[in-house]
């Protein structure tokens, strides 16, 4: 992830998609169960997407099988209206790329549709705004980003592109020269009311605020910056329910910070909630080796979940509902190694958590009620699993 390659703002235009292929990305044969019956796991493998049967009594991952040939999808993302999975190509040196595939809802069968370069290297995220007008891919290599154009039918058409080294309001990278050297942009997360995407830049402790236009010829303008705590690395964004407090999880000193999320005459200006800052480890001695991941917000607003890296836990905080403050209110251990992604079943009777490290995809039973994790999950063999999609 430290190759450097020639950015640049650009609109660019790609082929369209030949007629079977735009035909049936179009068509929907019936929709997607509203009991999940599969799960599509990205991987950090040249073997490419992994489909398995889901039992949501049982909580079990059955006949695990590669469905798509890609190189590294590393993270995955469907559109909302349209039975099309988006996913990224972080490829391990030059320039990555985003690629579609049509989704048979009735199987989880995928179909390649297109494949175009993210222009930046190792492409980490891929988000879809809530029109489905555009997709949002950020690439860790060299701190760029890009918004795709979306078609009526889904497909790939344009893209915009941002390179923070070009940028003038772009800072210097961080302290730690290991990890920030230059811009490292980590995520792309779409605002409750979708009006601004937000980048999370590992690189230089910023958060990146695009306001978006999805049905405007330049879907992007110039971000908004925001400064994180120095050293702190930017990973992951969680939005609250409520739509007034932004939690930001930092890889590089394993912490959560609170916002309050603020937008005055147009111009998005989150606030960081002073002393708001907890720590993901269990002791300050685990911070060597470790580094936070992913973040989750129950839909009832009542708990936060968080994961870590070599320490390899998961941890349950609760909310206050009063000031969105975090308490820690339980810590488990993943049941597998380099913890990445976790994600809930859509009952939340289950926590799946993607080890890539260890080739292997635990299940917790999870109470929605009180938040509580099992302490000792089912685990699943896949190889090096990076994002899981319920279908």
């Amino acid at each position: 992830m430290q190759s450097r390659s020639t950015r640049r703002q650009i609109l660019r235009s790609f082929p369209p998609l030949p007629f079977a292929l735009r035909a049936m990305a179009q068509s929907v044969a019936s929709p997607i169960p509203a009991v999940p019956r599969w799960i599509l796991i990205g991987s950090e493998t040249t073997k490419g997407i992994f489909r398995a049967t889901w039992d949501p009594e049982l909580g079990e991952l059955q006949s695990i099988q590669a469905v798509a040939v890609t190189d590294h999808p590393t993270y995955l993302a469907l559109h909302p209206r349209f039975p099309i999975l988006y996913a990224v190509n972080e490829v391990p040196s030059g320039d990555g790329a985003l690629c579609s595939f049509h989704l048979d809802p009735t199987n989880a069968a995928l179909t390649p549709l297109a494949r175009v370069s993210s222009d930046g290297n190792a492409p980490c995220f891929v988000s879809v705004d809530q029109t489905g007008q555009l997709a949002f891919v950020a690439n860790y290599g060299g701190g760029s980003f890009a918004a795709f154009r979306l078609d009526d039918e889904g497909a790939m058409r344009n893209a915009a592109f941002f390179t923070c080294e070009k940028n003038p309001a772009c800072a210097l990278p961080g302290q730690n020269p290991d990890r920030q050297d230059q811009a490292h942009l980590h995520s792309a997360t779409v605002s409750p009311d979708n009006r601004f995407v937000l980048v999370c830049n590992l690189g230089e402790d910023a958060i990146e605020i695009f306001p978006i236009h999805p049905s405007a010829p330049q879907p992007i303008e110039a971000p908004v910056r925001v400064a994180t705590r120095t050293g702190s690395g930017p990973r992951h964004l969680a939005f609250h329910p409520n739509g007034l407090w932004l939690y930001c999880i930092h890889e590089l000193d394993c912490t959560i910070d609170l916002y309050d999320w603020n937008v005055s005459n147009g111009v998005p200006a989150p606030v960081l909630r002073k002393d708001s800052s907890i720590s993901t480890l269990a002791s300050p001695a685990a911070l060597p080796g470790s580094t936070a991941c992913e973040i989750s917000v129950s839909p009832d607003g009542r708990f936060v979940y968080a994961n870590t890296r070599g320490e390899n836990s998961l941890v349950v905080y609760r909310v206050n509902a009063s000031t969105g403050l975090l308490t820690e209110a339980q810590r488990v251990f993943t049941g597998g190694g380099v913890t990445r992604y976790f994600t809930f079943d859509p009952s939340r009777r289950w926590l799946l958590c993607a080890n890539q490290g260890t080739s292997t995809v635990t299940v917790f039973a999870h109470d929605p009620s009180t938040g509580r994790l099992a302490n000792a999950p089912k685990a699943f063999v896949v190889d090096h699993p990076m994002f899981l999609q319920f279908i």
